[in-house]
């Protein structure tokens, strides 16, 4: 259960002195427009790790940006197994839904402790109608989320697994050390790697933690990776980009300007 707790400090961070800013739904707002716009943010949270920010088929009365940490979006198949959608970076707005009157069609779980702006999901209609910049902003947003289901869908029906893994892995790399950028303080993408299991690289990638514990061991041996506790650490990010067929300078999911 996540608990209303700000940031490290004791107090929330103000949009204004927002360092990920540039990453998220606000990017757009015009700087003295922002006191006002913070109006619809209902506090930020702490989630720890491993924790449901919310459930698949539950209802939830909230909306969120990811001011720090990483979240795995997932659905539970009819057979148990579960399918990970995509890996949340900081700037990605989690919740939202075409009709948010329904229940959640996916699962929200932290894969380390998280910190969260909430926004009431009643007041989310009315902010997109008092700000046009930030309901374009959400459609962009949508635009890069749907390019990556669409790249995840090419690894599960084409890819190999080591080329499926190399993806998932170099891709999210990638996000969290562009977060550096903006955030030097975080400690999403430490010196040990990407927060992320064998079981979570299984999920995303849907071939048995078997199979995938077996690739990772032949790409650590390739010098590409080095795999720790729950944490995975990039050694050679142009050879992983390379066996993933991954190139960042021309894909939208990137686009931070």
């Amino acid at each position: 259960m996540a608990t209303k707790r700000p940031h490290k400090d004791g107090s929330p961070v103000h949009c204004s002195a927002c360092p990920i800013r540039r990453l998220t739904l606000f990017k757009q707002v015009p700087i003295e427009q922002l006191k006002w716009t913070e109006l619809y943010r209902s506090g930020q949270l702490v989630l720890p790790a491993r924790d449901h920010l919310y459930h698949e088929g539950a209802h939830h009365e909230y909306v969120y940006t990811l001011y720090d940490g990483c979240v795995k979006l997932y659905k539970t198949l009819q057979n148990g197994k579960i399918q990970a959608m995509r890996f949340a970076s900081p700037g990605d707005f989690l919740g939202f839904q075409g009709d948010l009157a329904l229940s959640m069609h996916h699962a929200a779980q932290a894969l380390t402790d998280c910190v969260l702006c909430r926004f009431p999901r009643g007041q989310i209609s009315r902010m997109l109608c008092e700000h046009p910049e930030i309901a374009t902003e959400l459609i962009f947003k949508n635009a890069r989320v749907m390019a990556f289901c669409q790249e995840h869908l090419l690894s599960a029906g084409v890819r190999s697994a080591r080329e499926s893994i190399a993806f998932t892995l170099v891709e999210l790399h990638y996000r969290l050390r562009l977060l550096k950028q903006f955030r030097p303080d975080s400690s999403v993408l430490g010196a040990e790697g990407i927060p992320i299991t064998q079981e979570d690289l299984a999920d995303a990638v849907g071939i048995t933690p078997i199979h995938t514990n077996r690739t990772l061991r032949q790409m650590c041996e390739d010098g590409l990776i080095v795999c720790g506790k729950s944490r995975i650490a990039v050694l050679d990010e142009e050879a992983l980009a390379d066996v993933a067929h991954f190139d960042p300078h021309s894909d939208q999911n990137f686009d931070v300007c």
